[in-house]
């Protein structure tokens, strides 16, 4: 069949516009984000990750112009919320904000997880949380070296507070122990029993700064030591764990995943955001507050640390022979 030039220009420009389509197609599907994000944390509303997720939540949201909904989804010390977030598409419209037990102690306390921690693709580490050796403001025990002799002197009669079995703390505290060469008792509590530090009822605790700190301002009790590498802005008079046992870190952190599969574009590009926001000067003003501290990071960063943790905890699971149901 004989085309003119009018049939070949029509069909010309009617392939171009195909092209031009696909293209545009293309680029739609590679912009992220188009939908609501959702944001799974597997802790009870109001308490201190649910705070720091609906901070993280509501700057991205305005720099990524997207809603990002925060879903709470407590229970079994993280493990139902995480269980939900990689049960979702790994499009980047689910994402995680979790504390570092989910990642670095649960799969070695637990016997059996529903998850695995190559499950989660870690995006940003967001803050640290420092942890407190703090003794009642009664208590004989000035330094952390008053503490550790009576320790050695009474074997297994120095009680310690924790949140449970497990728990950063709870893990901390065995970790110092170790290193130590202490036998402690160990007395869990659901709401890491300051009442009972305060009140003498038990002798220490190695409780997460937010938490112990506006009782060490009000002179409720006596910080020891820290857990962080370095002195705290916070507490500059209080020296660290690391002073006394070269290479202890025991602080406890928040982070954003995203999930195993999930594009690396859209990792960078969260990943990117969240640096923004950690790098922030209101970001950093808004944690003093509580102490905590603002760090931000690459994705290959935050993986190096997780490893690193995983295996510092791992050897604590061991030599403290726990076991979790």
């Amino acid at each position: 069949m004989h085309r003119t030039p009018a049939t070949r220009l029509r069909s010309a420009m009617a392939t171009a516009l195909l092209g031009l389509v696909a293209v545009a197609s293309a680029h739609a599907q590679d912009r992220y984000p188009t939908k609501v994000i959702r944001l799974v944390v597997p802790f009870p509303a109001g308490t201190a990750p649910d705070v720091m997720a609906r901070y993280w939540g509501d700057r991205v949201s305005k720099q990524l112009q997207q809603p990002v909904i925060v879903e709470n989804r407590a229970g079994a010390s993280t493990i139902v919320g995480t269980q939900a977030a990689v049960a979702a598409p790994a499009d980047g419209y689910t994402l995680l904000y979790t504390a570092s037990g989910a990642v670095t102690i649960n799969p070695f306390a637990y016997k059996k997880l529903p998850y695995q921690p190559q499950d989660l693709v870690p995006v940003t580490r967001m803050l640290s949380i420092p942890l407190v050796v703090s003794v009642p403001t009664e208590s004989p025990h000035k330094t952390l070296a008053d503490l550790i002799k009576a320790a050695k002197a009474k074997p297994g009669q120095v009680s310690y507070a924790s949140y449970g079995m497990g728990t950063v703390p709870h893990m901390s505290m065995a970790y110092f122990a170790n290193s130590a060469g202490l036998a402690l008792n160990h007395i869990p509590y659901r709401d890491g029993g300051l009442t009972d530090l305060i009140g003498g009822r038990v002798d220490v605790a190695f409780s997460p700064i937010a938490d112990v700190l506006p009782y060490i301002k009000a002179g409720k009790v006596r910080p020891l030591a820290v857990s962080s590498v370095r002195r705290l802005d916070s507490l500059p008079q209080v020296p660290t764990v690391a002073e006394s046992f070269p290479g202890f870190e025991g602080d406890s952190w928040h982070g954003v995943f995203a999930l195993k599969g999930t594009p690396q574009s859209v990792i960078d590009q969260l990943g990117a955001v969240s640096r923004r926001i950690a790098e922030s000067g209101e970001y950093r003003q808004y944690l003093s507050e509580f102490g905590l501290v603002p760090v931000g990071g690459s994705p290959a960063d935050f993986s190096q640390l997780i490893e690193a943790e995983s295996k510092r905890w791992a050897k604590v699971v061991k030599d403290n022979s726990i076991s979790l149901e």
